[in-house]
């Protein structure tokens, strides 16, 4: 992104170049979200006062499609970026956003130049609450969650699997054929090109009892009947 941007291209065509948000482009040129919040700004939080199902799904949606940045006085926002063709995962985007920011309102965002929307917040506790944001690309930085997430998350592995497939991941139906035989399955996908991400989300899968795959390089897939069958107990087709 730097190179690109030392090139001269503008913020659209960098954006358009490496598939990054145009919005969160501009955040990173104009230096929000590489600041690290002091204290005074952003105290420590009682992890056990969260509703921990919808702080684990929020956590799975920011791992995957979500940015914090930096904004005068002590503010941040927290800005997740869905596809606008499921609004039932912008409602509950949405709702996830206001219950762990203690009922404040969360602003919905249909961008002009995609089909897109930006679930924001504008808060000053999110860098403790999320305390994985950073400088530049999460597959570029190191992401590891503090002992209370981790305690959060095996406790709701459920919602923060969900979360992470509706950021970052499919269920798709895949067509076998062997011979004149043709078999039509669902089959579920989790891709990212951070390898602590990738690696959050296969322990996940572990401690719900669902077998996966990794498939390539940047993503994780699971097709056994068992395994896709455990997923839509609780994730299901996008909506």
């Amino acid at each position: 992104m730097l190179m690109l941007a030392s090139q001269g291209l503008t913020t659209t065509e960098t954006a358009h170049r490496t598939g990054i948000p145009r919005s969160t482009m501009r955040d990173w040129r104009n230096g929000r979200g590489l600041r690290q919040p002091r204290e005074r700004e952003c105290p420590g939080h009682d992890a056990s006062l969260l509703d921990g199902a919808w702080y684990a799904y929020l956590l799975g949606m920011y791992l995957g499609d979500g940015c914090i940045s930096a904004y005068p006085r002590g503010v941040w926002r927290l800005r997740i970026t869905l596809d606008a063709i499921y609004p039932g995962i912008v409602a509950e985007c949405t709702a996830a956003v206001e219950a762990v920011a203690d009922g404040r309102r969360a602003h919905a965002l249909r961008r002009r130049d995609a089909r897109v929307v930006e679930i924001s917040n504008y808060w000053k506790h999110w860098p403790c609450l999320i305390p994985q944001h950073g400088k530049g690309p999460k597959h570029l930085r190191r992401i590891q969650l503090a002992d209370w997430q981790r305690r959060i998350v095996a406790a709701h592995v459920e919602p923060f699997i969900r979360g992470l497939i509706h950021s970052d991941g499919t269920r798709i139906i895949a067509t076998e054929r062997k011979g004149r035989y043709v078999r039509r399955a669902p089959r579920y996908a989790f891709k990212n090109r951070s390898e602590d991400i990738l690696e959050l989300f296969r322990a996940a899968c572990d401690g719900a009892g669902v077998h996966c795959t990794r498939a390539s390089q940047t993503q994780i897939a699971i097709y056994s009947k068992a395994a896709v069958a455990r997923l839509d107990e609780f994730v299901g087709p996008k909506a």
